[in-house]
């Protein structure tokens, strides 16, 4: 059923949320509801006024334009970020378009001033007039209060500099499946789905911050701000235990493993000043030649696979949406594929 919601009813003793009453007249009961308003928030937010914790002291960037464009050669294995003055740019290479886009910090760089650098940094023709988007950082204190779960914008948003958004509703919809609720006291479902929610949220926060403060970049005052800034504390001896000895946590609750954040660390310049004391254990001859096969192994592999467009076109090829064949039944896993 489709409509607008004009009005939400709670329960008077309890405060939970009875029905919510559409614009067509139409009044819906549940005993459960799943708020999926986006940045409107309307059942976690302005019924149940849930605090919204605000990210944005570390994540400025609060704008987005995004454009589509004609496809320009075969298309790259890899999105590509470029950063810019107060932000940065996405080129996402599509099978019959290019997604463009600039994300920015509007305390830093107009609206007309991003645009322009979006446009003259584009490589195709624009499909379609720019979109712009606003946000703020953070997310909501509880992600599932009395009788309502948020999912995906209701809940919270981290910017897209690592497209988090859709495993972040991926994993709402796991996560309430294994603390699903019963009829009667919820509290201890509730309570470790929202602690488990938000140890993701903070992890990925405690990342995409990683990205801005570990620059060397000091051309602007947005990027002299984001490497000057104070981080949080959890961030801040991740950095610190890496810079020492290369130690960084690995844990299983979370999207981004400890390659991921070598990657971004070492990328930036964060480069250990000492290692961890088992390494001495091999010699140096020893280790060159471990490395060395390593690189072999790694480049017989790509060797063997096809190219980009070749395997998109043998796995993936976009279909005729009018005579496509039904969509294969999803696999409720984030590791796993089930035929």
């Amino acid at each position: 059923m489709e409509g607008k919601i004009v009005q939400v009813h709670q329960h008077p003793d309890s405060g939970d949320i009875s029905k919510i009453t559409l614009d067509n007249g139409a009044e819906l009961e549940a005993d459960f509801f799943l708020d999926c308003s986006g940045f409107q928030s309307l059942l976690l937010s302005k019924t149940l006024n849930t605090d919204f914790i605000d990210w944005s002291h570390w994540l400025p960037c609060n704008r987005a334009i995004a454009v589509p464009t004609v496809s320009n050669g075969p298309p790259l294995p890899y999105t590509k970020a470029t950063a810019h003055s107060a932000g940065w740019q996405w080129r996402i290479p599509l099978q019959h378009r290019t997604g463009n886009g600039h994300v920015y910090s509007s305390n830093y760089m107009s609206d007309d001033e991003a645009l322009a650098i979006l446009r003259k940094n584009l490589d195709g023709e624009e499909l379609a007039e720019p979109r712009q988007l606003s946000f703020t950082a953070g997310r909501r204190r509880n992600t599932w209060v009395k009788n309502c779960v948020g999912v995906g914008l209701a809940s919270g948003f981290l910017e897209p500099l690592e497209s988090t958004s859709i495993y972040l509703i991926q994993l709402a919809i796991m996560k309430l499946m294994e603390f699903f609720p019963r009829m009667g006291d919820n509290r201890v479902r509730r309570d470790e789905f929202n602690r488990q929610m938000d140890l993701e949220y903070e992890r990925i926060k405690d990342f995409l911050i990683l990205h801005y403060h570990a620059t060397r970049r000091d051309d602007s005052p947005f990027w002299n701000y984001c490497r000057t800034m104070s981080v949080p504390e959890s961030l801040h001896e991740s950095m610190t235990a890496f810079r020492r000895t290369g130690y960084l946590k690995a844990y299983k609750s979370g999207l981004f493993m400890v390659p991921s954040w070598v990657a971004v660390l070492i990328g930036q310049g964060v480069i250990p000043e000492s290692w961890h004391p088992a390494a001495n254990e091999w010699d140096a001859g020893t280790l060159h030649t471990n490395i060395q096969q390593l690189k072999q192994q790694m480049k017989t592999a790509v060797d063997k696979l096809p190219d980009h467009l070749s395997a998109v076109q043998q796995h993936c090829a976009a279909v005729d949406t009018n005579n496509a064949e039904p969509w294969p039944k999803a696999a409720m896993s984030l590791y796993s594929v089930f035929s």
